[in-house]
């Protein structure tokens, strides 16, 4: 049985004001990854995980497109 998943948000065009995402992590040296809760516009997605790069050097924080699976 496959899984089908949803897009919240456009995944071919990233326009400042586009809904369905959210903050994606990933640790630069060990193997670990993650997302912050909570959906927010490609623009405050980018926003955010710009002020959290340059807290936490240790990790890469970028913009991540929220998928839904359906059934």
């Amino acid at each position: 049985m496959s899984e089908r998943f949803a897009s919240k948000g456009d995944p071919l065009w990233r326009r400042v004001n586009d809904p369905g995402y959210r903050v994606g992590w990933r640790h630069k040296v060990k193997f670990e990854k993650g997302h912050l809760e909570g959906e927010m516009t490609y623009g405050e997605a980018e926003k955010k995980a710009a002020e959290l790069s340059a807290q936490d050097p240790e990790k890469t924080y970028y913009p991540e497109l929220i998928l839904t699976e359906q059934h």
